[in-house]
C-alpha cells in the first residue's frame, strides 16, 4: 500500500496495492496471481503488486517458480522449462479456474484501467544481466505505462543498471530494520537495505520510492519494532522519497 502517515486516515483504493492477486476476504475469489484476479482488482480501482517470472521465450506473472501449487500438486514442472504458450494454457487447481497472465497482458490491463501506481517485484534470483536484458526490453516496449509502475526489491547496482537503460523507470529498494536485514537478507539474496542507505541512494539518483518491508514486529532481546511510525515517514519524505509499506499481516493476504 502507498500512504502518507496519518494514524487516523482511511486509505482510498487508489492508495492501495493488492498483493499478488490475493483477496481471501472474498469467498471463492480468483486464484492467486491469476489473470482474472488482477483484472478484477484493477477494474475496482486498486493498484497491483506482481512478480515477473521468466520462461523459455518470455515473461509471465507468477509468484511461484513451479507449477506445484498452481496444479494442486499434480504438475511439478518449473516455469523456466516452459514456453509462454504452454503456460497460458494451464489452469489453476483441480477446478481448472483461472490462468497465469503474460507480462504484456498484465501491463495491458494496467494500461486500460485507472490505477495510478503498481508494483513490479524483481526478485533477487532474477537480478543478473541475462534477466535484466529481457526485462528491460519488455519495459521499453511498454514505455507508455512506466509512469504508473515502479520496480521494487532492486539492489543498488541493479537499479543503476536499469536506470542506465531506462532513465524514466521508477525504482525502489526493499527497506527493512537492521534486525530483519541480519535475519533475512541471505534468504532474499541480499536485496534488503537500511533506511539510511535508501536515503543515500536517493541523493545519488538511484531510487525514488522505498518499499518498507515489515517482516514482523519483533526486535532483538524481546523488544518491539515497527516501520509504521511518524518519525520514519517524516524522515523519508524530507528526503523526497515516496513510501510503500507492507505490514506483517499483509504478507500473506491482500489488499
Amino acid at each position: 500500500m502507498t500512504i502518507d502517515y496519518d494514524p487516523s486516515m482511511r486509505l482510498t483504493r487508489s492508495q492501495i496495492i493488492t498483493h499478488r492477486g490475493l483477496e481471501p476476504s472474498q469467498k471463492n475469489f480468483y486464484p492467486e496471481s491469476s489473470y482474472e484476479a488482477f483484472e478484477d482488482q484493477l477494474a475496482r480501482g486498486f493498484g497491483i503488486e506482481f512478480d515477473p517470472n521468466f520462461v523459455k521465450d518470455g515473461i509471465v506473472a507468477s509468484h511461484d517458480g513451479s507449477l506445484n501449487r498452481i496444479s494442486a500438486g499434480s504438475d511439478m514442472r518449473e516455469l523456466k522449462e516452459l514456453t509462454v504458450s504452454e503456460v497460458i494454457n494451464i489452469r489453476y487447481g483441480k477446478e481448472k479456474q483461472g490462468r497465469i497472465p503474460t507480462f504484456d497482458e498484465l501491463i495491458d490491463l494496467i494500461r486500460k484501467n485507472k490505477s495510478t501506481i503498481n508494483a513490479l517485484h524483481l526478485k533477487g534470483k532474477f537480478q543478473n544481466e541475462h534477466y535484466l536484458n529481457i526485462l528491460a526490453d519488455a519495459l521499453n516496449k511498454n514505455s507508455d505505462v512506466l509512469s504508473r509502475l515502479f520496480v521494487f526489491d532492486a539492489k543498488p547496482e541493479v537499479a543503476k543498471n536499469l536506470k542506465n537503460r531506462i532513465p524514466s523507470l521508477i525504482i525502489a529498494p526493499s527497506v527493512s530494520h537492521q534486525y530483519d536485514i541480519k535475519r533475512y537478507n541471505a534468504a532474499v539474496l541480499g536485496t534488503l537495505i537500511s533506511i539510511e542507505d535508501s536515503i543515500r541512494y536517493k541523493h545519488e539518483g538511484v531510487y525514488e520510492w522505498v518499499w518498507l518491508d515489515e517482516w514482523d514486529l519483533h526486535d532483538e532481546n524481546g523488544g518491539k519494532k515497527s516501520l509504521l511510525n511518524e518519525e520514519i515517514f517524516t524522515k523519508l519524505k524530507e528526503h523526497g522519497l515516496k513510501i510503500a509499506l507492507v505490514t506483517p499481516e499483509l504478507h500473506g493476504t491482500s489488499p
